[in-house]
């Protein structure tokens, strides 16, 4: 399996100027660091909660749908990485001639609704195995709270500004400062 980003979020949660103010800087100065800093605070809740903030296109690889979890409920649902969903794109399933056939979306339907986005399969149905052995589904979708900073949960935005602020003034710690941590514990996945 992998998982490779194919169109990153057009902007950033958090504002230039609200990371200034924050500062107490006015001047331009440090402008494209400090925009460098909100990129990489924004990755690093990314990568803490699993979620896709701001609306970005994903390109998932599989071999086989079996074989992770995400395979659920009587092999009737496929759970996909990267929630929030919007939509899933399109589903391509390559032969062993590296032939690609895009599986009908008349045969599954997308939830959205979930804490993570889900496949469903349609009745009398199945998920189609494909021609190769290797890499052969690939699964193109669409996740964030939407295509604008706006749509980004306050507490997040926050959270992202207050980390960009604590890296520009203490460097590159290794730990998130507690009120990170306390404002991100919602969005945090749990694993059993």
């Amino acid at each position: 399996m992998s998982l490779e980003l194919l169109v990153p979020s057009p902007v950033e949660p958090v504002a230039l100027a609200a990371l200034k103010s924050r500062l107490r800087l006015s001047n331009g100065d440090f402008d494209q660091r400090l925009s460098h800093l909100i990129t990489a605070a924004r990755m690093r809740v990314e990568q803490e909660t699993g979620l896709a903030l701001i609306e970005q296109t994903w390109l998932e690889r599989r071999d086989r749908w079996a074989g992770d979890g995400r395979l659920t409920a009587f092999a009737s649902r496929f759970r996909l990485l990267k929630p929030p969903l919007l939509a899933v794109e399109r589903i391509t399933l390559l032969d062993e001639n590296d032939q690609a056939q895009i599986w009908d979306p008349a045969l599954y339907r997308i939830d959205t609704a979930g804490e993570t986005g889900r496949i469903i399969l349609r009745a009398g149905s199945h998920f189609p195995e494909p021609g190769r052995s290797s890499g052969g589904i690939e699964i193109r979708y669409r996740a964030g709270y939407g295509p604008s900073a706006e749509d980004v949960p306050a507490p997040i935005a926050i959270a992202i500004e207050l980390l960009a602020a604590s890296l520009f003034e203490n460097g590159g710690q290794q730990e998130l400062p507690l009120r990170v941590t306390s404002l991100l514990a919602p969005w945090r996945r749990l694993s059993l």
